[in-house]
């Protein structure tokens, strides 16, 4: 009979044995959870290969793809938020990592600046797709969601919207409609002459039944800059048929825009029952930020065409009310109207443009304008104690703007002070 000593070393042999067996196992299925987690990562983003240009244009010829060169620097905010928001979407990831040899260079480090000078890359992202030569093909830029990044790749590989062939088919004499749209929508992100010469063209042939069709709403997107211009009035004489056929926030983008632009020509030119009616629109939003659009449009209407009692009243309530606790806004207004047209304002007028600037101040002491803006008024009405204690704390925040911005605080923390 063993004593219980003796077993001993050999249970715990046994043991020792199946625990590193265990432990084996759980650090093998570990490690291959780890790699598919990996790998599955790495399939969820675009894979951008650390490559010089010419290796990427050898790749390119190689693999018979488009090169897709992201071009950012170090400080670039959208270019940091496409990396984490849509470089990450699985749809783009795929079709990224399938169609293109992807790269990416720091245009203010080693070969990025070359390439930013050669493609004349000058605000960030800006994003290339080239051949193997090196030759640009295709060309976007700025932020945008995953959707409309995707279908700028997807038309960098269609013959239909590549750069070298649009040129070609343009020197060749196509000038139809259709074919002219596809060529400035191109052409905007690479040469703005050339797409402002075919915009000429462009609207020398469009006709009624082409602007009445998608490819209408499209272009007059794009030129309808005024309710009065061509394509404006045609816009407004068909918003039926485009609102049918339009995404509602573009129909509502394009219609606020060109609303917009007339309402300042409304208060220019004094057209109060125009004026008037485009006012509804935005008071009967219910959009807060239309709401306290209308209430801009508002003011702006009675500083030309009102009394300055009717200005005081209005603004009264709107800083009570409305624009309550819209720092800018009340400092716009006090700023626009306190020195209108370059000239010192009535006293009346300057009184409460006083009122809203302390207002504002007050609710964002932060703010350099805020602060520019009161004590500019401050010393206006020779309240020279309070000028410069706001132009003393403009000019501290001026040191987070522009060398600019510095020196007219300077100079108003001066005039403050001479008072």
């Amino acid at each position: 009979m063993l004593l219980p000593d003796q077993s001993l070393p050999i249970i715990r042999k046994d043991w020792f044995e199946v625990l590193k067996n265990t432990f084996m196992k759980k650090l093998l299925l570990t490690s291959l959870a780890f790699v598919q987690s990996v790998i599955l990562l790495a399939q969820e983003h675009i894979q951008f290969q650390k490559l010089t240009f010419s290796e990427a244009k050898e790749l390119a010829k190689k693999e018979n793809k488009l090169i897709f060169l992201d071009g950012f620097t170090s400080w670039c905010a959208p270019c940091k938020w496409m990396e984490g928001n849509v470089f990450s979407q699985p749809e783009v990831a795929e079709y990224f990592n399938s169609k293109f040899i992807n790269t990416k260079f720091d245009c203010e480090v080693g070969e990025g600046v070359d390439i930013a000078k050669k493609y004349q890359i000058k605000s960030f992202p800006t994003y290339l797709f080239l051949d193997g030569q090196g030759t640009l093909i295709y060309r976007t830029q700025s932020r945008m969601e995953a959707d409309l990044f995707l279908k700028q790749a997807q038309q960098a590989n269609d013959p239909n919207y590549q750069i070298p062939n649009l040129r070609r088919q343009y020197d060749q004499g196509a000038r139809e409609s259709n074919f002219l749209l596809r060529y400035i929508k191109v052409m905007e992100q690479t040469d703005n002459k050339a797409a402002n010469d075919a915009k000429k063209t462009l609207d020398s042939v469009a006709t009624d039944e082409f602007l009445r069709s998608p490819n209408g709403w499209e272009t007059i997107k794009m030129m309808a800059q005024r309710i009065d211009d061509r394509y404006g009035k045609f816009f407004e004489s068909n918003k039926t048929y485009f609102k049918s056929i339009a995404l509602a926030t573009e129909f509502e983008n394009k219609e606020i825009q060109l609303l917009r632009y007339a309402m300042y020509g409304y208060i220019r030119d004094n057209k109060a029952d125009e004026f008037k009616k485009g006012l509804t629109y935005f008071e009967e939003s219910n959009k807060p930020e239309y709401k306290i659009e209308a209430a801009m449009y508002q003011v702006e209407w009675v500083a030309a065409h009102g009394t300055e009692n009717e200005f005081v009243s209005l603004t009264e309530n709107l800083r009570k009310g409305l624009l309550k606790d819209e720092d800018e806004k009340l400092s716009f207004i006090a700023r626009r109207n306190a020195n209108a047209k370059g000239d010192v304002a009535k006293p009346v007028i300057l009184k409460q443009c006083y009122i809203l600037a302390k207002q504002a101040a007050e609710l964002n002491p932060s703010s350099y304008s805020n602060q520019g803006t009161l004590a500019d008024i401050c010393i206006a009405l020779k309240k020279k104690k309070e000028a410069i204690k706001a132009a003393e704390a403009a000019r501290g925040l001026a040191e987070l703007e522009t060398s600019k911005i510095i020196k007219l605080a300077d100079a108003l923390l001066e005039r403050a002070k001479a008072l």
